[in-house]
């Protein structure tokens, strides 16, 4: 792992850039859930190409903060003047670390945890928030169609999450106030919007055959899901 991880923007981006689209994706789905206070705490945590962060920065807050353990994505975020710093084990920094965050965002992270190290993880990201702080955690969503190709699209994924045991790891790292949504890629322009009528064709044809099948047929089919999590 450590020679992927080493070389994560090269080796799985592709190329030494951001990818632009993600900026209005973030706007759409999670700019909502920011405080209004651009003095506010917030971190990331895996920051990958940096576009979360490039996102909290643009949104005016001041003490933004990324963190990840890939000295690549370090190295390509600071090249890119963004906020953020190379840790050895991210729970161990949580742990230790002292300010708490009003908003903490964790992007497509938690598929590249370990079983056994996932809800310490989760509850050191509890214990380094607010009171009324939110988490945003972002995972592949594998109960939606050809949910197999995010889950192993990057050989670094550990595992997969549906929205029952994604619900069962937030619990039991101590978050009560847990909502679920679905990621929305078709935003914008506006003819993608003629794409979201076929899609919402596509998935109700997909719930009558899991139904009709006796299978699971769980609302949320986008290809990526995330919780909004408040600490109580």
């Amino acid at each position: 792992m450590k020679e992927i991880l080493n070389n994560y923007v090269e080796h799985s981006f592709g190329e030494l850039k951001q990818a632009e689209f993600k900026f209005k994706q973030f706007e759409y789905n999670y700019k909502k859930y920011f405080p209004e206070d651009k003095n506010a705490f917030v971190l990331d945590v895996g920051i990958g190409s940096g576009e979360m962060l490039s996102c909290m920065k643009k949104w005016g807050y001041v003490n933004y903060l990324g963190i990840d353990v890939s000295s690549s994505t370090v190295n390509f975020c600071k090249s890119q003047d963004l906020n953020c710093l190379l840790v050895q084990n991210a729970t161990e920094w949580l742990n230790n670390h002292k300010e708490k965050f009003s908003l903490i965002t964790v992007i497509d992270v938690l598929e590249h945890i370990p079983k056994q190290e996932t809800i310490l993880f989760l509850k050191a990201i509890k214990e380094r928030m607010k009171k009324r702080g939110i988490l945003l955690l972002q995972v592949p969503n594998l109960q939606a169609p050809d949910g197999q190709l995010h889950r192993y699209n990057d050989f670094t994924h550990e595992i997969g999450y549906v929205e029952h045991s994604l619900q069962q790891v937030i619990m039991a790292a101590g978050f009560d106030n847990v909502k679920f949504y679905g990621f929305e890629t078709f935003e914008y322009p506006r003819w993608k919007r003629i794409i979201k009528i076929f899609r919402w064709v596509f998935w109700k044809c997909i719930t009558f055959a899991r139904l009709i099948n006796g299978n699971l047929h769980p609302k949320i089919l986008h290809p990526v899901f995330f919780v909004v999590a408040m600490k109580d």
